[in-house]
């Protein structure tokens, strides 16, 4: 056993339960570890502090999703210094997994409503979330450059000089500029449908249950839409997109033709992030799951370079040949 079991294993028995009654849970992308414990309402989380970890994060976040009025995980036990969490379990009611053609309509909707919530919450709450850092221009591009790196480098064979580094990340800016998201509401950042969770016990927006919101930042409230409705796990089709994104300009009064620009900018760059990870996961990592998912992101980074807004950077993919987005 690890020094890292025998860790999470005290951390355990100091919460009254014993290392076996600990059920292993399927990971996500991160270093985190997931263990159910049996016949209780309750998960815990490893996460390791020398990797980056942050429960700290999770705390605080979760502190400002229950002033809002909305639903995260209680907690009900940690040890800050070694990255460990106690925490409620939420079960295996999450989006994706209850989704069908029946219910996707209702479902997705209410998440939308909970965003707008978050959003509305946000603008008379700017000092609960002032711990939050910003999803800046600099934070967005250095997230991109994972795509230069591990998709068209690593994965591609591609040679990208240093040059042609600035060059895009002029390009991202320009855009950043022209379309001046604001900095305006708590972004959970993976707002999508692994992360979301169907409460029967709950009412009105509390039945939507959130996690894995500790990187949430404060930004745009078009990004975690953008998340939402352009989800590489889970593609819509367009009609549907269409009505739930209607749904949301009717809810909020926003200019449909700039929140659609914004969108795409967002969608852009979000994609060119997750094909940058998706590939570290795999070369780095050896995490092969997630490579399923990359066609999907080619498609969606394809759609939103049709805009010709986005030209310069259609261009300057065009120096590298032989990659699925051009």
């Amino acid at each position: 056993m690890s020094n890292r079991d025998l860790e999470l294993h005290s951390f355990v028995r100091n919460c009254g339960f014993k290392g076996e009654d600990m059920i292993s849970v399927k990971n996500d992308a991160s270093f985190r570890r997931y263990y159910r414990i049996k016949n209780k309402n309750l998960i815990v989380m490893d996460a390791p502090p020398d990797k980056g970890e942050s429960i700290e994060q999770f705390r605080i976040v979760a502190d400002i999703i229950h002033t809002f009025n909305l639903s995260a995980p209680q907690i009900e036990s940690f040890d800050i210094k070694n990255g460990f969490m106690l925490l409620e379990d939420f079960g295996q009611t999450s989006f994706s997994n209850i989704l069908n053609k029946d219910n996707e309509n209702e479902l997705y909707k209410k998440a939308i409503e909970v965003l707008i919530e978050i959003n509305r919450q946000s603008k008379s709450k700017e000092k609960k979330l002032g711990t939050l850092k910003s999803y800046s221009i600099d934070l967005l591009v250095n997230e991109s450059l994972l795509f230069i790196d591990w998709y068209l480098e690593k994965r591609n064979g591609k040679s990208v000089s240093s040059i042609q580094k600035k060059e895009f990340i002029q390009i991202l800016n320009d855009f950043y500029n022209n379309i001046k998201p604001q900095l305006s509401t708590l972004v959970l950042r993976d707002y999508h449908v692994d992360n979301l969770f169907y409460l029967s016990n709950q009412k009105s927006l509390k039945q939507v249950g959130l996690i894995d919101f500790q990187d949430a930042v404060i930004g745009s409230p078009l990004y975690d839409l953008v998340s939402l409705l352009e989800d590489v796990r889970r593609p819509l089709k367009r009609n549907l997109q269409k009505k739930l994104f209607e749904f949301y300009i009717k809810a909020t009064n926003i200019n449909a033709q700039d929140a659609e620009k914004e969108m795409r900018f967002f969608s852009i760059q979000r994609n060119l992030k997750i094909l940058g990870i998706f590939q570290r996961l795999s070369i780095r990592d050896k995490k092969n799951s997630y490579l399923k998912y990359l066609p999907n992101a080619v498609k969606l980074l394809k759609n939103n370079l049709q805009d010709p807004f986005f030209m310069s950077l259609v261009n300057w993919l065009k120096q590298f040949k032989n990659h699925e987005i051009i």
